[in-house]
């Protein structure tokens, strides 16, 4: 979609861009814009990106800018995303501050659409202004329809379901860990997970190769454990950019299978496992659609199974009531 700055939006842009130059950079922003002669830097297009966003809660926002220029002024291609989604801009302008302004105003409006849309269309057009469209683009799908003759009301935040909507991933993952064994145990698990901004949920399903526990006081008798489970874990998440620190809490359940080892006669048994989970970890998002997770899984047994020896009745194994696991895994994303 090609659009040009309108006259007042465009001497806005370029106002605060001449005095937002010795602002920091906001923190809520990665922008990756080209070095042009001519043309206003990064930093300063990042400081009126921060004073339009003054007194606004903004969300993370990532972008990427390429300008040509030629002899009619200069071309600007935008890629901007959001926890929304994404959306693709190409505009062109005499000047290529009137573009950098543009950007600004963009970027403002994707951290904080609300605000920054109302505080932009409350400025006064002076004379006969054409209008610029600030809606966020998609980068596939069908082109939107040409901006009307009346702005179209504000949504407010309860009218907005791609806010609301949430992402889809589907994740694999390996871990080690004690409990119910009495040493570090392999396992392998799978999991759909439903994404928002600031909270996860889990639905795991996890297999774990078998381990022997051996009797303390009965040389050569153990039992032989092995674990298949399901989990359901909430997990509250702290995003920053492409890394997000979470904590999981939720609760296990699933079925242990014990054989015996060392005996006369090696029987086997089914009981019901149940547990309590907490476990922190950090998730590095480098692309839209992978991300990658360690965490460290605490865990409390709920059923704390017992095993004897049948032909010499003894205590052979008692499940331990805490464990711990160390993990890591992938993630693929749908949104």
């Amino acid at each position: 979609m090609f659009t040009r700055p309108c006259p007042w939006l465009a001497a806005l842009c370029m106002s605060l861009l001449a005095a937002g130059e010795a602002a920091a950079a906001p923190t809520w922003l990665e922008l990756r814009w080209p070095e042009v002669a001519g043309c206003p830097t990064r930093e300063e297009v990042e400081a009126t990106a921060l004073r339009l966003t003054a007194g606004e809660s903004p969300q993370p926002v990532t972008a990427e800018a390429s300008i040509a220029a030629d002899a009619g002024g200069y071309t600007l291609e935008l890629r901007v995303r959001d926890s929304g989604g994404a959306q693709q801009r190409t505009l062109q302008s005499p000047q290529c501050e009137a573009l950098a302004g543009a950007t600004a105003v963009i970027l403002a409006v994707a951290a904080a659409p609300i605000g920054v849309s109302a505080r932009v269309v409350a400025a006064p057009p002076p004379g006969d202004a054409l209008e610029v469209d600030l809606t966020p683009l998609p980068i596939t799908g069908p082109p939107a329809p040409a901006p009307a003759t009346e702005l179209a009301p504000t949504p407010s935040p309860t009218t907005s379901p791609s806010r609301r909507r949430p992402g889809l991933a589907i994740g694999f993952g390996a871990a080690a860990g004690i409990g119910p064994s009495q040493r570090f145990i392999a396992g392998l698990s799978g999991n759909v997970s439903l994404l928002w901004r600031r909270v996860r949920l889990d639905l795991r399903g996890s297999g774990w190769f078998p381990g022997l526990a051996r009797a303390s006081d009965l040389p050569g008798i153990g039992v032989r454990l092995q674990l298949a489970a399901g989990a359901v874990r909430g997990c509250p998440r702290l995003v920053r950019r492409t890394v997000s620190l979470e904590l999981c809490a939720g609760l296990e359940l699933g079925a242990l299978l014990a054989e015996g080892a060392g005996l006369q006669q090696n029987d086997r048994s089914r009981g019901l496992w149940a547990a309590g989970l907490l476990a922190p970890g950090v998730r590095w998002q480098p692309l839209r659609w992978l991300s990658l997770g360690v965490e460290v899984e605490g865990l409390v047994a709920f059923t704390r199974r017992r095993y004897r020896a049948s032909d010499a009745d003894a205590l052979v194994y008692t499940v331990p009531p805490v464990g711990v696991r160390l993990g890591g895994g992938l993630a693929v994303h749908f949104f």
